[in-house]
């Protein structure tokens, strides 16, 4: 067998977990160990023991089993039983007691007039620089009120204020922070003697006068040579009238050396760049934050932004100033070396869309802000901003050379694209003089700066702009604009009918719906009841026509309008009370509300098959008469008429074409009791349109004959 090799660090350890245990409950390893020694010989069984530790101990200790183990092994006596007393000592009895112990803080170190308190290492440095420079204010200790070496914060600002020491907010708070005591009162004691420190530093090293004032060349090192100016040679060299002015050398974008531009505008070019090449400023910034507290160094926040500008397809330059312009903005006010990201992320941000939209619904968002649609390309003046007899030189130069290309029909853009290698829209501004020559367009030199100053930019001049202006396209019709025309027309709606008096008459419709639903089964309320998805028992128009498509009623769009003007809802005339209509449909099987009269008897509807091709005048009304009484003379019974008719009808649908229906009175010899017109007319009468032709419903004949045979049977002669 393999025992363990048992180490003095772990019993070591363990006892330091059942230490640290025992202080942060407050247990007493006695109280559990002496009931189980009744002989008081301090010696206990390894089952008692391992009992103790692994029963009632170890929610509160949380002893493993193996160092259970290690325990026993360690404190097990010859005989096999456990010292508990000295585990117990160990455990009890290696406490310190601090009551015996002499204070190391008495508390009169707060008493210390000198006392101030510690700053890091950037607020020294910088509290430095701020007391050499209030420490040549002389006679201050006159002025602040001599008491137990304290004084309140107003007392102290409002001497800085007599002495017209100005100092910011931020180096108020600094100094206050410095020398605070009590949490409301300053120790200006501490504050004279740090400042008469300064002012010995200053004597001893002769950087103040007898005065008490800095030395002007103070450190004295640094040698002071006037230098004489340089010659102007350009100044009187260029041509300019005396109303414009001349020219400038430098170009206007490259002043942002000297001062940098507006914060806005800044901010402004970066949405436009960011907008135009689609990035995510977060992804230009997050590596520089591993932790994402949301604030980087200054010089990663410089490096972002250098990567921000040369991504997407179009540069970006952001010169030093505007750089530390973006840094002085978005600095972190809690540490100086520091930018907040993530604000200046925010902010970039808004020309796609708001920050926290889902928290306002209803706010109305139009990404981007118009002062990054209107933004202009750096270096381009305002025009509007322009002296009013500039533009309109600038105005008649473009009149001019406009006039010039139509007239000669000139095409300028091949030779602004020979001198445009990169094909960026921009040259020169020599190369695009010497285009405009090269076309024999000739202009003054106030001419063609005006020009200059309209089209120029940071990357020179923008002959894209200048040949949209100068060289306007017609407008060319499209070849399929007529084509598309006559389509239109083609599949335009067909423009609405006056309604007749039979589509307004809600009775004749509903006859026309009933009888659909009688003959072929029909449950409305299936077909709508699908739109209503609330269960409102209402629905929209447009699903109401839906529905009644899908039943197939064959109505017209009046019929439809008439129909649901007599079934909108009263409360919302938009919808449509479905459940109403579906009631008086339903009333073609029966009658609502049975059960409150049992006695009445439901009368189903009887669906006609009229229509307006059946409808017969007088005359014919009356030649069918006649028709039909000759026909009459001979009963069924005789002629069997019937079976010669059903033997056309294959599909048993109980009409027949009218060529058949000649045929089989033809047969019987019935067809030469009457005349053509005559049966032109019973065919009109007894007609039936089923699919795209007439068909004659010889059913309703037969019947007819039998009716008129019965009763002229019994009619007396």
């Amino acid at each position: 067998m393999h025992y363990k090799q048992m180490k003095l660090s772990d019993i070591w350890r363990t006892c330091n977990k059942i230490r640290a245990a025992i202080f942060r409950i407050g247990l007493n390893l006695w109280d559990y160990f002496l009931p189980l020694d009744p002989k008081k010989n301090r010696l206990i069984s390894e089952s008692q023991f391992i009992s103790v530790l692994s029963g009632q101990l170890k929610g509160k200790i949380g002893l493993s089993e193996p160092e259970i183990s290690d325990l026993a092994d360690y404190f097990r006596v010859q005989d096999g039983r456990i010292f508990y007393a000295q585990l117990c000592e160990v455990i009890h009895n290696s406490v310190p007691d601090f009551m015996k112990n002499q204070p190391l803080v008495s508390g009169l170190e707060w008493e210390d007039p000198m006392q101030v308190n510690r700053l890091s290492m950037s607020e020294e440095r910088k509290l430095n620089l701020l007391l050499s420079k209030i420490a040549t204010v002389v006679n201050i200790r006159r002025l602040i009120a001599k008491n137990h070496g304290v004084v309140t914060i107003a007392h102290f600002a409002r001497v800085l204020d007599f002495l017209q020491i100005l100092v910011s907010p931020v180096d108020f708070n600094l100094l206050v922070k410095k020398y605070l005591k009590d949490s409301y009162t300053v120790n200006y004691i501490a504050f004279l003697a740090e400042l008469d420190k300064i002012v010995q530093y200053f004597y001893e090293h002769g950087a103040l006068d007898l005065g008490g004032d800095l030395v002007a060349q103070f450190p004295g090192r640094v040698i002071h040579a006037e230098l004489p100016k340089l010659p102007r040679p350009e100044i009187g060299k260029i041509l300019a009238s005396s109303l414009f002015g001349k020219k400038n050398v430098f170009h206007p974008a490259l002043k942002d050396n000297y001062q940098a531009e507006n914060l806005i505008t800044i901010m402004s070019r970066i949405q436009q760049h960011v907008l135009q090449n689609r990035l995510r400023v977060n992804e230009f910034f997050r590596d520089f934050d591993p932790l994402r507290c949301g604030k980087i160094t200054t010089s990663q926040f410089h490096r972002g932004l250098d990567n921000l500008g040369i991504s997407g397809i179009q540069r970006m330059f952001l010169s030093l100033p505007e750089i530390e312009t973006m840094i002085t903005q978005y600095r972190d006010p809690t540490d100086p070396t520091r930018v907040c990201w993530q604000t200046f992320e925010d902010d970039v941000d808004h020309v796609f869309t708001v920050k926290n939209l889902e928290r306002t619904p209803e706010l109305e968002v139009n990404p981007p802000s118009q002062e990054v649609r209107d933004l202009q390309r750096k270096g381009t003046k305002d025009w509007h901003q322009v002296n009013i007899p500039r533009r309109e030189l600038c105005e008649e130069a473009v009149d001019k050379i406009k006039k010039r290309v139509l007239k000669r029909g000139l095409l300028l853009k091949p030779f602004f694209r020979d001198y445009d290698k990169s094909n960026n829209g921009h040259v020169t501004i020599p190369n695009a003089r010497q285009c405009l020559v090269a076309n024999g367009i000739l202009m003054s030199d106030e001419e063609l700066y005006a020009l200059e100053e309209r089209y120029n930019c940071d990357m020179g001049f923008n002959y894209f702009r200048f040949l949209k202006e100068i060289e306007p396209k017609p407008e060319e019709v499209p070849l399929y604009q007529g084509l598309y025309a006559r389509t239109k027309a083609v599949n335009a709606p067909p423009p609405a009918k006056p309604p007749t008096r039979a589509e307004q008459d809600i009775v004749q419709i509903l006859v026309k719906i009933k009888s659909k639903v009688v003959q072929e089964r029909i449950r409305v309320s299936q077909f709508l009841s699908d739109f209503d998805k609330c269960n409102e028992q209402v629905i929209k128009r447009e699903d109401f026509k839906r529905g009644l498509s899908n039943c197939r009623f064959e109505l017209t769009e009046n019929e439809l309008e008439t129909l649901m003007d007599v079934f909108a809802s009263p409360m919302r005339r938009q919808c449509i009370d479905y459940r109403r209509f579906s009631d008086v449909v339903e009333e073609s099987f029966t009658q609502p509300c049975l059960e409150r009269a049992p006695l009445i008897v439901p009368l189903q509807h009887i669906p006609t098959k009229d229509c307006d091709k059946n409808f017969l005048n007088f005359d014919e009304r009356r030649a069918v008469a006649v028709a039909l009484q000759k026909l009459s003379k001979k009963p069924d019974l005789q002629m069997n008429l019937l079976n010669v008719l059903q033997d056309y009808d294959k599909t048993n649908c109980g009409t027949i074409t009218t060529e058949q229906f000649l045929k089989s009175l033809h047969k019987r010899g019935m067809a030469d009791l009457i005349s053509t017109n005559e049966f032109q007319v019973i065919c009109k009468c007894f007609g039936f349109e089923r699919g795209m032709r007439n068909e004659v419903d010889y059913r309703s004949f037969i019947k007819a004959l039998d009716v008129l045979y019965a009763t002229d049977k019994y009619t007396p002669i």
